[in-house]
């Protein structure tokens, strides 16, 4: 049998860039839109629940439209759409929550981080961990209490490529102040056949 398990770290450090918090848990938070990622290869259609709650469809190209295009999990520098989010409710994990219950947006404003680029930190045949960093400029201190992943999904329809955002995994994690000035980091780790 086949196992899928996740791991993630989360890393503060100050405005000196000294590790004030640093600690990691085992994964426990993949979304029904993960699942049914997975049934993608049974019924050849994948429908999923994207950012604003619509329910898309993405079916094989070779059904014509409507079909899915590419995906990406690596999200550039102040792209707050996918890869890596962080928000700050701590309501509890529900399989079927499409998004964050209140995200934490890009910017220098109050309440806000600094989105840099997701990025791969490390892969093998059987494991790869993206991390993501998130500076604070805001002034004040922000808390985070969850986290996410997400993947921006083309579906190409009617000639045209138009991007959908999935939400594959949310955390929701021990209260973590990322004190002005400071950093956080955050990593998903996923491991088969752990």
């Amino acid at each position: 049998m086949v196992k899928v398990s996740g791991e993630i770290e989360l890393i503060v450090l100050d405005k000196n860039g000294k590790v004030i918090k640093q600690f990691s848990k085992p994964m426990d938070s993949f979304v029904k839109n993960f699942m049914y990622y997975i049934y993608f290869a049974d019924p050849w259609y994948w429908v999923a629940t994207d950012k604003n709650g619509n329910s898309v469809t993405f079916n094989p190209p070779s059904n014509g439209d409507d079909y899915f295009y590419n995906a990406y999990i690596l999200a550039g520098e102040g792209e707050d759409n996918f890869g890596i989010i962080v928000g700050n409710s701590d309501a509890s994990f529900n399989v079927a929550q499409y998004w964050l219950q209140s995200q934490i947006m890009h910017g220098t404003s109050s309440g806000q981080l600094e989105y840099g680029a997701t990025s791969v930190a490390e892969y093998g045949d059987d494991y790869k961990t993206w991390q993501r960093a998130f500076d604070n400029s805001s002034g004040a201190d922000v808390v985070v209490k969850e986290i996410g992943i997400a993947v921006k999904v083309n579906r190409y329809e009617g000639g045209s490529i138009v991007p959908y955002y999935i939400l594959l995994a949310r955390d929701v994690i021990t209260s973590t102040t990322v004190p002005n000035g400071g950093r956080l980091i955050v990593k998903y780790k996923f491991k088969i056949n752990p």
